[in-house]
């Protein structure tokens, strides 16, 4: 026997969602027995953790909605967890029971769903009705009414009125209503007397919030996208989600799944242009872009852009822009720009720029990568690197390496600029750091401490300093500065020889030494120097020397020291080079000498 579906849904407009929210609270945790003893001035927060952990779930709120850091007392409790979420909040809060959650929502307004259904022999279906205020019996605008099993939704327009279209529609449905700050209301439309039992309820999964501002609803690109209704709807309806296995779309507002794309989690997408989805468990392309709610794990490639309010695991690929709000794992290709909460992979490529709060793995940009935290493995950028906090790894920029610690190896074309502390540093120009853990390579290196400073000039702070008057067996008089740390220093100077018969008499040097013994008496170091002699018109020539000079410290500033010194002279024949000292070998070839020679060289160091 067949009843009269505009009565009957008249009927149970009246009783059912009563019906449905009592099902839903008489389950679970939620009508478990719990027991607390005295609590005193503490946190809403804490207290709902303490519960929680007592039992197998999470609480997921919003923190804007639900007083969490409001002070609460209880003189103790034993009843239903029910019961003391409602004395606990009151009762304008609806608590929902979902696998492995509770989820408190504020819901002070109360609404009530009115149904008609027109059904057309062979075509279509349509459920029609009105959305209304309990209480004041004003129509609701903006609300969102679905039938979840079939993934179909749409809003109430200005009057509460809606439609769903339904075809070969012979079942039940349980058509719900959402809205912001109202309970949610849902309603069984029956065909005929006898519901079909064997009706495939569809699966929902609910994600709690990873963060009140964070999703894709709270990026100003991605809302540029998509529609205020789809917004909306994706408020209203929360972070319950469906799965289904394929969706098409040509834009984010015309889809397969209609304005119920923001709630289901396909495993293959295909969106012509633009597409809109809860999230990806499979495949997705766009010949434009990619938006998404939530996670996508294993493919996803666009034309322009993807952009994803939740994580990414697999490979993500976009021919301008990725953005992943949280969580990246895998391989992420941008043709200008990657930007992710935290990206952990094999490697993250841009265009232009990589910008980060934490990464790891392969790194490669045109331009910058940007990271808060590099967690270690291999960062390179055609022009530089800007890293707060460097944890290990290689770091390499064309131009620049910049941050305030690293305690991995920076390479750069330019200079190294680290706030506090780095571990080595190589750059053909400078290198600046608090504290150097291993080296600097540099032709000037600034730091607070660093033993092991290669570079002409270093500016460390608690390292040694010195001039020196010396001269060698060449009769060339030299004026040098020695720079550097508790172990290695750099050398620069100038000659002059005092002799009117002698046309080269200016002289260049430039070195290196290494502090071999530094006691309170004695010292010894041992230096590379090159020295660069000329008249300043047209002779010039180079001699390479290997020196040790053992010093002996008249006091705390001034050392007296001389010592044997290895020399190689390269020369052109017509320059006249002047060989001194013990020579061991000269050599002519194409108008090219080169000479070996032993000489002397000493000198007064005053040294700070």
């Amino acid at each position: 026997m067949t009843i009269n579906l505009k009565s009957l849904t008249i009927i149970l407009s009246l009783f059912m969602p009563v019906l449905f929210e009592s099902t839903v609270f008489a389950q679970g945790n939620l009508m478990k027995e719990v027991s607390i003893g005295e609590i005193k001035q503490q946190r809403m927060g804490s207290v709902l953790d303490k519960i929680a952990s007592k039992g197998d779930f999470y609480f997921a709120y919003n923190n804007k909605t639900i007083p969490a850091d409001s002070i609460v007392s209880i003189s103790g409790y034993r009843g239903t967890l029910f019961s003391l979420l409602d004395k606990l909040l009151g009762e304008s809060y609806e608590f929902k029971e979902v696998p492995g959650y509770i989820v408190l929502r504020h819901a002070p307004g109360k609404l009530y769903i009115t149904v008609e259904v027109d059904k057309d022999p062979g075509k279509q279906t349509v459920i029609k009705g009105y959305v209304k205020d309990v209480l004041t019996q004003k129509e609701l605008t903006q609300a969102s009414v679905y039938e979840k099993n079939l993934l179909i939704s749409t809003l109430t327009d200005d009057r509460g009125y809606f439609e769903l279209k339904l075809k070969n529609w012979n079942g039940s449905l349980l058509i719900s209503v959402t809205k912001e700050n109202y309970r949610d209301t849902s309603l069984y439309v029956l065909p005929v007397v006898n519901v079909d039992a064997r009706h495939n309820n569809r699966k929902y999964k609910y994600y709690p919030d990873e963060g009140s501002e964070n999703g894709v609803e709270h990026s100003r690109f991605a809302r540029f996208f998509i529609s205020s209704k789809q917004l909306i709807q994706g408020m209203n309806l929360g972070n319950f989600f469906a799965s289904n296995p394929y969706q098409i779309s040509l834009t984010p507002g015309l889809s397969s799944q209609g304005m119920y794309n923001s709630q289901v989690i396909d495993h293959f997408s295909l969106n012509l242009l633009g597409g809109y989805t809860a999230g990806i468990k499979g495949f997705e392309a766009a010949g434009l872009f990619n938006i998404n709610r939530k996670n996508v794990s294993f493919f996803q490639v666009a034309g322009i852009f993807n952009v994803v309010g939740g994580s990414v695991s697999g490979f993500q690929a976009a021919g301008i822009y990725n953005h992943v709000l949280n969580n990246s794992t895998g391989v992420q290709i941008g043709g200008v720009l990657n930007k992710t909460n935290h990206f952990t992979g094999a490697l993250q490529a841009a265009g232009v720029a990589n910008i980060d709060e934490q990464a790891s793995g392969l790194q490669i940009a045109g331009v910058i990568n940007s990271v808060d935290n590099f967690n270690g493995g291999v960062q390179i950028a055609g022009v530089f690197n800007n890293v707060e906090s460097f944890n290990g790894g290689v770091q390499i920029a064309g131009v620049f390496n910049a941050g305030q610690k690293s305690k991995g190896f920076q390479l750069a074309g330019l200079f190294n600029w680290s706030t506090e502390q780095s571990g080595a540093q190589f750059a053909t120009l400078f290198n600046v750091s608090k504290k150097v853990k291993k080296f600097q390579f540099g032709l000037v290196n600034v730091a607070d401490s660093s033993d092991y400073p290669i570079g002409i000039i270093n500016f460390i702070k608690n390292g040694e300093k010195s001039f020196s008057l010396s001269t060698d067996e060449t009769l060339l008089t030299h004026l040098d500065y020695r720079s550097g740390g508790r172990v290695l220093y750099g050398l620069i100077g100038a000659g002059y020889k005092f002799d009117n018969n002698t046309q080269a008499k200016y002289a260049l040097n430039v070195g290196f030494g290494a502090h071999v013994v530094n006691s309170r008496r004695f010292s010894l170091n041992g230096e590379y120097v090159e020295q660069m002699i000329t008249d300043l018109k047209k002779k010039f020539y180079q001699i390479s020397s290997f020196r040790v000079l053992p010093g002996y410290k008249l006091n705390k500033l001034l050392v007296i020291y001389a010592g044997p010194t290895f020399n190689i002279t390269s020369a052109d024949v017509s320059d006249d080079a002047k060989i001194n000292g013990w020579i061991l070998n000269r050599h002519i070839s194409n108008n090219k000498m080169t000479a070996l020679n032993f000489g002397i060289t000493g000198g007064l160091q005053f040294v700070w």
